[in-house]
């Protein structure tokens, strides 16, 4: 095949051009560090490149994940803490209103505060993250507590929101409002935190303030229930000279004939025996030559009224003394006292679940680092520059460009009379 001056000039040409731009890319590669990222320079190592990159990415995903589980968790510890504050304010609150000596204007000092803590309590409850995201209505998104005509209503749901830490791990960001506000363990069972606000706030106004959890008389007296009249059952404690029994009745509406009948059937055990007071609102009891007691007052009636009034009569079935009303158990200082002691203890298991959780999170922060370590490290082996191969590689490139254009010159200036010479 003959080749021409002007085809050789333009293969010349191209060939310079592709040299000049091979020694340019590597020259820059040599000032960035970094190997050609596209694949088709190396497509093994593209295609290891951009595995490793997406793990990155996996990783610090997983990494936000976990610093929002951390702050979720420090505000909610946070919140916790004043939660708990405010309880032992409330048991305080509650110690000093069992003082017999207390008067109706500190019971109602005592009232005032308590009305104040009730609002920081709430205001506690529906606390909010960083992101605005309330950190005890399980999965929802709104307010968790809110105020009803009947007290402080539970909103949210049982659940918990998860993130996830790693490929396989899930974890809690926090604990729902009806697990730490709405399932305190009591002597009587589960109780709801603001429904034992509320029973302490009126047991410190009348007509509560004035009845008393437990009543006695000598003989005889009188008792008349008041807040079964619409509810229904009536539960008592009845103490004579024989012993105590436990007392129910149905009272709705007044029946008190259900009453005379379940304290007669108990008279083996008490010793004490009834029978239908004259108006036939009451029952009128008796133990002779004895004391008798009643205790332990449980109503379907508004438990935060007064249950029943309690009046010692005389010999004649007088009243011998001044009535008195009776109020729930629950509702009596030793139990409220009790109760907050609960509280307390509740919240402070839910707050070392919040902290385990925060441990957790604060764990795989670390080990999401230490990974992500090695994914820096993969990443630069596969993308940073061999620059002692590369500078020989420039080297080679140069010689060659510099013995290429050399011939070139020598070839591309050499004529016919040259070759008849």
């Amino acid at each position: 095949m003959t080749i021409g001056t002007v085809l050789f000039g333009r293969i010349a040409t191209e060939s310079f051009g592709k040299l000049s731009s091979e020694l340019a890319a590597l020259q820059g590669r040599i000032a960035s560090g970094k190997n050609d990222p596209r694949p088709s320079d190396d497509p093994m190592r593209g295609a290891q490149l951009s595995a490793v990159r997406e793990q990155r990415g996996a990783l610090e995903r997983f990494t936000d994940n976990a610093r929002l589980a951390a702050d979720r968790l420090a505000h909610a510890d946070l919140a916790l803490g004043e939660v708990s504050g405010l309880v032992r304010q409330f048991m305080d609150i509650s110690l000093r209103a069992a003082n017999d000596t207390m008067t109706q204007e500190g019971l109602s000092g005592l009232r005032a505060e308590a009305v104040a803590l009730r609002q920081a309590l709430l205001a506690a409850a529906n606390r909010t993250d960083t992101m605005g995201q309330p950190l005890f209505a399980g999965l929802g998104g709104g307010a968790p507590f809110e105020e009803t005509a009947e007290g402080i209503a539970y909103r949210g749901d049982g659940g918990r929101p998860v993130l996830r830490m790693t490929e396989t791990a899930m974890l809690a960001t926090g604990v729902n409002g009806g697990e730490v506000f709405g399932a305190i363990p009591t002597a009587s069972g589960d109780a709801g935190l603001f429904a034992m606000v509320d029973d302490m706030i009126a047991a410190l106004e009348q007509p509560l303030s004035a009845a008393r959890p437990a009543q006695e008389a000598k003989e005889r007296a009188r008792l008349t229930p008041l807040a079964g009249r619409e509810g229904g059952l009536l539960s008592l404690t009845l103490t004579g000279p024989k012993g105590s029994a436990t007392i129910e009745a149905d009272v709705a509406r007044g029946a008190m004939s259900a009453l005379v009948a379940a304290i007669n059937a108990a008279t083996q055990e008490t010793g004490v025996t009834a029978t239908l007071a004259p108006d036939g609102d009451g029952v009128v009891m008796e133990a002779p030559h004895a004391t008798l007691r009643v205790s332990d007052l449980s109503s379907d009636g508004d438990p935060r009224r007064p249950v029943a009034e309690f009046v010692p009569l005389d010999a004649a079935g007088k009243p011998d003394g001044v009535a008195v009303g009776l109020r729930a158990a629950r509702i009596s200082a030793d139990s409220l006292v009790g109760a907050f002691g609960h509280a307390v203890s509740h919240l402070a298991a839910q707050r070392a679940e919040v902290g385990a959780l925060a441990a957790l999170a604060d764990g795989h922060i670390a080990a999401l680092a230490d990974r992500r370590v090695r994914i820096d490290e993969a990443i630069a082996g596969l993308e940073d520059l061999d620059v002692a191969a590369a500078l020989t590689r420039l080297q080679t490139l140069l010689l060659t460009e510099q013995a290429a254009q050399q011939s070139f010159v020598r070839i591309s200036g050499t004529t016919l009379f040259d070759y008849l010479r």
